[in-house]
């Protein structure tokens, strides 16, 4: 069935609700009760609850959460074994000022490029310590490696976002047509003109180093961060605002209080066969769940902790992650949501009659961007753009490869600053701070970002 102009509507009472209420789950769950009002009426209420049944049981969507919650455990482990206390205290012999703590994260963000989950949860777990006791808030942190997640897998050809992309973009008779034999060969020619995930590490670069202002909400965060009458040893309970777990049978309460007998072997060789095992396997689930066995045979037998309270801590951690399960299971469903109504292929055909070659690069990023950002549907996105986009640019005589590059350049940009992306959820529930709080403080730097991209995407359009 065709809704038109209707499908524009859940993705605006969604953000609309959000703005309102900087509430994130709540605002995604509106959005998709909206949309199924549209297509179902009075009716809704039992195809919506087949909704969540078939995001909850979808086999993609499972591995997500699944993954999710396991490293929630896993980093209560970490701290319980105080391996994140020996790290940090290794880091501040370096990290002597708020500048050096910035660019050290960008640094570690662009060398864990595999894949972009690894990456927001690995320096996320690194560097919150270390940041807390600089007085560096903690929105400043996700900022950074929500911009090392997605654009710098999307830029280094050796990710799994090159392995989808690269799938898309050689089914296309009109690349074929071109003389490209493989989509790794596509994906080479394309990087160059991904402006938006350049753009972003060039601007994170430069928030590193002090050299742009703070601005909006994370002018604000500073500000709170920075004041008197806050101890730096109470910055960490400052920053959380995700669910505080008080478990029937916890031994003890957590955290545990910091200390200086922290071992940085406890943090780096837990942490070093998950990053090993995901790039030799390809297989995130399988790393995290060999990391976990190798905290217990490191733990256990040197008696950091006991049978009992590693299992404890585990269900804490995996506990503590459940909001941020709740609100991917949300994104999902808002994604399956207009994906039913047709928001995308509507959007696209809307814009079509108002291409050329000049601009064709230019409104695709922005179109693609928009798509993405109030979907949180990155490659389904590309995936439709792509079929569409090709034969369009060859039909107006226009760059291919620079219209390609404004197809990844929008993905990037949803999934770097839509406020329920995989990505922003994580790099928040990493960093153990609201949502909203972390999609607010980031978005006024990702805008500068894609207003760059954008001029790119049309200087080149016409010269």
């Amino acid at each position: 069935m065709e809704y038109g102009i209707l499908c524009l509507l859940p993705p605006v009472a969604m953000l609309a609700f959000a703005l309102k209420t900087k509430k994130s789950f709540e605002a995604l769950i509106f959005g998709t009760l909206v949309a199924y009002i549209i297509m179902y009426g009075p009716k809704f209420v039992e195809p919506w609850c087949d909704l969540l049944l078939s995001e909850a049981c979808n086999p993609d969507n499972q591995y997500i959460l699944l993954l999710c919650g396991l490293f929630g455990g896993f980093i209560f482990l970490l701290r319980e074994a105080k391996g994140t206390i020996g790290f940090s205290r290794v880091l501040e012999r370096f990290c002597k000022s708020e500048c050096m703590i910035m660019l050290t994260s960008v640094v570690m963000g662009i060398i864990i490029f595999v894949d972009d989950y690894l990456n927001i949860m690995t320096v996320g777990t690194c560097m919150k310590d270390v940041c807390d006791k600089k007085k560096v808030p903690r929105q400043a942190l996700a900022y950074i490696i929500d911009s090392t997640g997605a654009p710098v897998c999307a830029l280094i050809p050796f990710s799994t976002w090159v392995v989808f992309y690269s799938g898309v973009f050689i089914q296309e008779q009109g690349i074929l047509d071109m003389g490209f034999t493989t989509g790794m060969s596509v994906y080479l020619k394309v990087l160059p003109y991904m402006f938006y995930p350049i753009a972003a590490i060039l601007i994170v670069f430069l928030f590193a180093l002090g050299l742009l202002p703070k601005l909006g909400k994370m002018k604000t965060a500073y500000q709170e961060i920075g004041k008197a009458d806050i101890d730096p040893e109470d910055i960490e309970m400052h920053n959380v605002s995700s669910v505080n777990i008080a478990m029937a049978g916890m031994s003890r309460d957590y955290p545990p209080k910091t200390g200086n007998e922290g071992n940085i072997l406890d943090f780096l060789i837990p942490i070093g066969v998950l990053i090993g095992v995901t790039v030799y396997m390809g297989n995130m689930m399988i790393a995290i769940v060999l990391a976990l066995a190798v905290c217990m045979v490191l733990y256990l037998p040197r008696k950091k902790m006991s049978f009992t309270r590693f299992v404890e801590l585990f269900f804490a951690g995996f506990a503590d992650i459940l909001p941020v399960l709740a609100i991917l299971l949300a994104s999902f469903m808002i994604k399956t949501a207009c994906g039913e109504m047709g928001l995308s292929e509507y959007v696209i055909n809307k814009c079509v009659p108002y291409m050329n070659g000049a601009t064709l690069a230019a409104i695709v990023f922005v179109v693609i961007a928009v798509l993405t950002f109030v979907t949180s549907s990155f490659w389904g996105i590309e995936a439709v753009a792509v079929s569409i986009v090709v034969p369009l640019a060859v039909a107006l005589d226009a760059n291919v490869l620079l219209a390609l590059g404004a197809v990844v350049s929008g993905g990037v940009f949803g999934s770097h600053a839509c406020f329920y992306s995989d990505a922003t959820v994580l790099s928040s529930a990493t960093c153990e701070i609201d949502n909203m709080s972390h999609a607010a403080s980031q978005l006024p730097y990702a805008l500068i970002s894609a207003a760059l991209a954008t001029a790119g995407f049309l200087v080149c359009g016409f010269f």
